[in-house]
Formats: structure tokens, sequence, C-alpha cells
């Protein structure tokens, strides 16, 4: 899937020196809340329009960081809307945060086979993000297991690493030096 990618990006990716200092605290905030070194070439890329980068950041960092499921069902459901949607960028970014054995089955039928909230939250996320018809069933899965919140969360989350997706897709983004690259699952 390494070639789901141009070979080079359609916008060049923004130094934080080149933004204004309200663009900069945005950029800085970033890289703080995400714990990183750098600034991830989607949102340097998105820093072309500042208002547009802080507020996906803001969303991400909710659905990341804030959201009521707990880490691994986060990032099950970045990898399974990442390998639906084709995006290698953040199936790269976020798979390595798996535990080995759900590594192993994420984007794959096994992890539909996990006992609630996994199962069902995989299999929603792949439904949402393929813009397939939720059964009402499984939508009272998810309440039962994660209640509202949880459900509106999820779904919030699908839908941001849709946009995601495709802002990487159209953009040609590729991945940064200080990420390994590794194929989808499945």
């Amino acid at each position: 899937m390494a070639g789901a990618y141009a070979k080079t990006a359609k916008l060049r990716l923004v130094a934080r020196a080149e933004m204004s200092a309200e663009g900069q605290r945005a950029y800085d905030h970033i890289v703080a809340s995400r714990k990183l070194n750098y600034i991830p070439g989607l949102f340097s890329a998105m820093a072309h329009s500042p208002g547009s980068m802080e507020a996906a950041a803001s969303v991400g960092e909710h659905v990341r960081f804030h959201s009521v499921l707990d880490l691994d069902l986060r990032e099950i459901v970045i990898c399974e809307v990442a390998q639906i949607v084709n995006n290698p960028y953040e199936w790269c970014h976020h798979i390595w945060r798996l535990p080995g054995d759900i590594q192993r089955k994420v984007g794959t039928d096994a992890i539909l086979s996990e006992k609630a909230p996994t199962g069902p939250v995989a299999r929603f996320s792949r439904l949402v993000a393929a813009n397939e018809t939720v059964p009402d069933a499984l939508i009272e899965d998810i309440r039962d297991s994660l209640g509202d919140a949880g459900l509106v969360d999820l779904t919030v989350m699908v839908g941001y690493y849709q946009l995601v997706g495709s802002f990487c897709r159209v953009m040609g983004l590729t991945l940064e030096p200080e990420v390994k690259f590794v194929p989808f699952n499945g």
C-alpha cells in the first residue's frame, strides 16, 4: 500500500518559523499534546490554512486523548479506519501502539470475533468508514458497552480519521523519517 501516496506531496510542508505567532502557538500545542519532538506532516501540510490545522488538531486531540474509549480501542478504531480508507499514513503512525496480538488481528476478520467492546467497535468502524448502514443491533451493542458518550465519541473518531485519510490521499502525504512503514494486515 506504500504506492497509495504520490512520490512527492502536492503541498510543501510549512515550517514553524513561517507561521504567524498565533499559528506557532497552535503548532506548539499540537507537538506538546501529542508528546512528539516533531510536527506530523499531516499538520505541517494543513498549516497552509492555520484555522483548518487548529480545528482538525482540536478534534483529533479530543478523540485521541479525551474520548471515553480506552486507549486500545482508540488505536483499533484508527487502524480499522486507516485500512478501510487506504491511509497508510495513519496506519503506520498507530499500528505499533497496539499490543502484539491485537496488532496482528486489527484489519482482519479475526478482530471481529473479539469480545465486546472490541469486536463490535471494529465492525462499527468498518461500516461507518465504508459509508455502509450500521444495523440498529450493533448501535445498541456499542451503547451497552460504551454508553451514549462512547457511541458519539466513536462516531466522531471514525469521521475524523476519514477526514484525515482523505486529506493525506489528496495531498499525497508521505511518512516522516521518524515513522516506519508497516503494511496493512489482511
